[in-house]
């Protein structure tokens, strides 16, 4: 258990938590997908601590939290950067 829990980049499925907490336990990432899975069905505590281990923890070597990725993939969505004129009356 030397290896620091973080959000595997080459290990995921979704976003990594699984096998980040895998590699950190020293399991298979299966065990611990079919683990949280269950969680997640049976007692809904495994979509919580799924979102909230997502959003803390960075990604491997040094990367972005999930929080930080959201914020860049929403601020990147929005804001009208793309050059063209924004019409308020314009609901398309």
């Amino acid at each position: 258990m030397n290896t620091p829990l973080v959000r595997s980049a080459s290990d995921k499925f979704i976003g990594g938590v699984c096998g980040g907490l895998a590699r950190s336990l020293g399991v298979d990432s299966g065990i611990v997908r079919v683990v949280t899975v269950l969680l997640a069905i049976f007692t809904q505590v495994g979509w919580v601590a799924y979102l909230v281990l997502w959003a803390i923890l960075p990604l491997e070597q040094g990367g972005p939290t999930g929080v930080d990725e959201a914020k860049k993939l929403f601020n990147n969505g929005s804001g009208g950067s793309s050059g063209a004129p924004h019409n308020g009356d314009d609901l398309r």
